[in-house]
C-alpha cells in the first residue's frame, strides 16, 4: 500500500487571470536563473487541464536550485508512518532470520552485538516504529488544525466560566486528546461523531499515548535496567497498523477522498 502525497496548494486558475495578472507582470530573467530565495508561487499548465497555482520551493545542492511542489504535510506524514511501519515489518521477516543465531533447538534467535553495543537490525527496527508511531500523531494533529475552520471558536466552560479559543489558539493551547474528542466533531457540526465509534477512538488515544511517552520519555524505575524496558515492551506489542487504517477511516469520514492509495 503507498500514500497519494497531493500538493499542499492546488488552485485553479483563468485565461483571464492569468493574462491580465501574471503574464502581463512578469518577465524572464536575463540569464534564466531563479531568484535567491527557495520559496516560490508557481503556475503549471498539464496536458488536457486548466492552469493551476501552487506553492513550490526548491532545494539546493551543488549550486542547483530543485524546484517541485510543496506537499501537503497530512499526506506526507501519513506517507512516512506507513513507510516505517512496512519497513520495520521487512526488517523482521527478512533480516532478522538471517542475523539471527538460534539458541540451541529452542525458538528463540540471538541478534548478536559486540560488548556495551546492540545489533544493527535490531535498532533499525525500533526506530521504524516509534518514527511511524511519531508521524500517525503529527498527520492527525495536522489535519485537525487543517479541518478547523479559521473562524470557528471552541467554548468550554472551566471552574464555572465559558472560555473562548480561536483557531490559534486551539493550535497552541488546546491538548491533542481535547481536540480529537471535542474540537473536531464540534468544528465540523457532528458532536456525537465518537458515538458510534468508540473503537476507533480508543484506538487513536492509544496511539496518543505511545507516541507521547516516546516524545517525553522518562524514567520509569530508579533501577536501571528497569527505566525503559515496559515503554518499549508495550510499544512492540502495539497494532500500528491497525492505527493507520483507522487514522485513514477517519480522515476519509471527515473529507471524502481525502486519502487516496495508489
Amino acid at each position: 500500500m503507498k500514500i497519494k502525497i497531493p500538493a499542499q496548494t492546488s488552485m485553479k486558475i483563468t485565461e483571464d487571470a492569468y493574462n491580465r495578472d501574471i503574464k502581463a507582470k512578469s518577465k524572464i530573467g536575463e540569464d534564466n536563473s531563479l531568484s535567491e530565495t527557495n520559496n516560490f508561487i508557481a503556475i503549471a499548465a498539464h496536458l488536457n487541464e486548466e492552469k493551476r497555482v501552487y506553492q513550490a520551493l526548491s532545494i539546493e545542492h551543488e549550486g542547483n536550485q530543485y524546484l517541485s511542489v510543496l506537499p501537503s504535510p497530512t499526506h506526507l506524514y501519513l506517507s512516512t508512518a506507513l513507510e516505517m511501519y512496512q519497513l520495520s515489518e521487512q526488517i523482521k521477516s527478512d533480516k532478522f532470520p538471517k542475523c539471527g543465531k538460534r539458541d540451541k533447538n529452542s525458538n528463540v534467535f540471538l541478534l548478536d552485538f559486540e560488548p556495551g553495543f546492540t545489533h544493527e537490525c535490531y535498532t533499525d527496527y525500533l526506530k521504524a516504529r516509534i518514527t511511524s508511531i511519531i508521524m500517525l500523531i503529527s498527520t492527525l494533529e495536522n489535519f485537525m488544525n487543517q479541518v478547523v475552520p479559521d473562524n470557528f471558536v471552541y467554548e468550554k466552560s472551566e471552574k464555572g466560566e465559558v472560555k473562548r479559543y480561536n483557531h490559534k489558539e486551539i493550535e497552541n493551547s488546546v491538548s491533542f486528546k481535547e481536540k480529537l474528542e471535542k474540537v473536531l466533531p464540534q468544528s465540523i457540526n457532528q458532536k456525537k461523531f465518537w458515538s458510534n465509534k468508540i473503537k476507533e477512538f480508543e484506538i487513536l488515544n492509544q496511539l496518543y499515548k505511545h507516541r507521547k511517552e516516546f516524545i517525553h520519555l522518562k524514567t520509569k524505575s530508579k533501577e536501571e535496567w528497569r527505566r525503559y524496558s515496559d515503554v518499549f515492551s508495550y510499544m512492540l506489542n502495539f497494532d500500528i497498523l491497525e492505527s493507520i487504517h483507522t487514522t485513514i477511516n477517519i480522515m476519509n469520514l471527515i473529507e471524502e477522498k481525502c486519502v487516496e492509495i495508489e
